[in-house]
């Protein structure tokens, strides 16, 4: 179908199992965005990058939502106070939003990472991916190459084994996985992940930010520690993608880390330097 085939057919879709009564996508004629109650939100699309060749891109990253609607609201990852029923239908929608903006692309390469939101996962129950397995389809695309990503850090640790459990069920839907850590998820966090989880889940891919590895100016390199914890990922056949990457210093300090895939503005620099 063409992109306005597909937005009319999704537009449909959305309105019947949401009541709205207003169009939840539309093109403007470069970007596809999506509107829930007052929120506007469109797409930022990253390059996922082959470390050992930067200029081969071997996929693109979304950012969860990138809300535009008033300057009180600027970059706010969901709205506050909404409820379950309201994430669960923006999830949906801005997943809808990345994946219809990723077909917009002039080259199509490689994985679309696209991020669930934790409180989608534990609200809704079972069939985790069926619902939008039939928009990919719709879109063309096959689902192994969408990486459903889950990011993890200590404030959701008591409730992580069941996030994982329904995230290995995307993945027994066909779709590829990744954890990503975040900026609160420190070594002690990763071990514990490392330890109980690694080996049980599995996933393609698992996404550091460039901090988690590369120390502050001044403190200590534990690259020892990272070359073990790196080790035993790789053994369990994951890759790694490093991301957050914006400094020469941080690019220089991967050589000891020999990362898959890397993401950052540096690259994206360089790639628009090389022009």
């Amino acid at each position: 179908m063409r992109l306005e085939q597909l937005i009319d057919t999704f537009n449909a879709r959305f309105a019947r199992e949401n009541a709205l009564n207003i169009s939840a996508l539309r093109y403007d004629g470069r970007q596809v965005q999506g509107r829930y109650g007052n929120l506007t939100f469109s797409s930022h699309l990253k390059p996922i990058r082959l470390y050992a060749n930067p200029n081969q891109i071997v996929g693109h990253d979304t950012n969860p939502l990138v809300f535009k609607v008033s300057r009180s609201l600027e970059r706010e990852e969901y709205p506050p106070n909404e409820t379950m029923t309201d994430i669960v239908c923006l999830d949906r929608l801005g997943r809808t939003v990345h994946i219809l903006n990723y077909l917009n692309l002039e080259h199509i390469e490689g994985y679309i990472f696209l991020h669930v939101h934790k409180q989608h996962v534990l609200v809704v129950k079972k069939d985790h991916g069926a619902y939008f397995e039939g928009i990919i389809r719709c879109c063309g695309l096959p689902v192994n190459r969408v990486v459903i990503t889950l990011t993890l850090n200590p404030v959701y640790e008591s409730q992580q084994s069941l996030l994982l459990k329904r995230l290995k069920t995307y993945r027994d839907r066909g779709y590829a996985t990744a954890i990503q850590f975040d900026d609160q998820a420190d070594s002690e966090y990763v071990e514990r992940f490392r330890e109980h989880y690694l080996h049980e889940l599995t996933p393609d891919f698992i996404r550091f930010p460039v901090g988690f590895f590369v120390p502050p100016f001044g403190l200590h390199d534990d690259s020892q520690g990272d070359a073990k914890l790196l080790k035993d990922i790789r053994h369990a056949n994951v890759r790694v993608l490093i991301e957050q990457i914006h400094h020469l210093h941080e690019v220089e300090y991967l050589r000891k880390i020999q990362p898959d895939y890397v993401q950052g503005v540096w690259y994206d620099d360089q790639a628009f330097l090389s022009l």
